[in-house]
């Protein structure tokens, strides 16, 4: 897996990866000596990158409490979530390492993270004498571009207040049974619709 650390161009940050990660973290840690970068799992395992974090990019990284962490596969946004991010020598961030403390909608953030990120570097390839994969992850797909995964798209649908609310639309019924779509073909989950005050 080829992961990069990317950042939009008011400093928010994130982790995004050509393949989905395997377990969820529970939170990223920096140490500042080394610039390594890890993920922490609630079963106290681990992952850690294998290149380093550039200097320059600390400060900014600073200003963060919680960091993005995604994957993209086949131009779509295939994982999103936030975990709080915390530097190895500031115990004082380290309280803040707990699950359940992402975003309330981590979906649409993420969303809007990826499609203003305008810098980074890698942080971690699993092969690193391959100089190919030195890319930017997203490769050729352009982050204004990104649309999520379908296992994500109607998540984030609801999210971003798309509600979708289950009509039974069925003026004649005719045997025991019920079909999947309305007469005329019509999906039996219609969109709301705004009623009029005088009605």
């Amino acid at each position: 897996m080829d992961i990069d650390l990317l950042f939009t161009g008011e400093g928010e940050a994130g982790l995004i990866a050509n393949g989905n990660f395997v377990k969820k973290a529970i939170g990223v840690v920096l140490d500042n000596k080394s610039g390594i970068l890890t993920l922490e799992y609630a079963d106290s395992d681990y992952m850690e990158f294998n290149i380093p974090v550039e200097s320059d990019f600390f400060a900014a990284l600073d200003a963060n409490a919680h960091i993005h962490v995604g994957a993209i596969k086949n131009g779509n946004i295939a994982q999103a979530y936030q975990v709080p991010l915390m530097f190895l020598d500031d115990p004082y961030r380290g309280e803040m390492l707990r699950p359940g403390r992402e975003a309330a909608n981590p979906l649409q953030a993420f969303n809007n993270f990826v499609k203003r990120c305008a810098m980074g570097q890698p942080v971690h390839r699993d092969d690193l004498g391959d100089e190919k994969t030195m890319g930017c992850v997203l490769g050729a797909s352009s982050p204004t571009n990104l649309q999520f995964a379908p296992h994500l798209a109607r998540r984030h649908a609801l999210e971003a207040g798309h509600k979708i609310i289950p009509t039974l639309n069925v003026p004649h019924i005719h045997g025991p049974g019920l079909g999947t779509s309305s007469p005329g073909g019509r999906s039996m989950y219609q969109q709301p619709t705004k009623k009029d005050d005088d009605e």
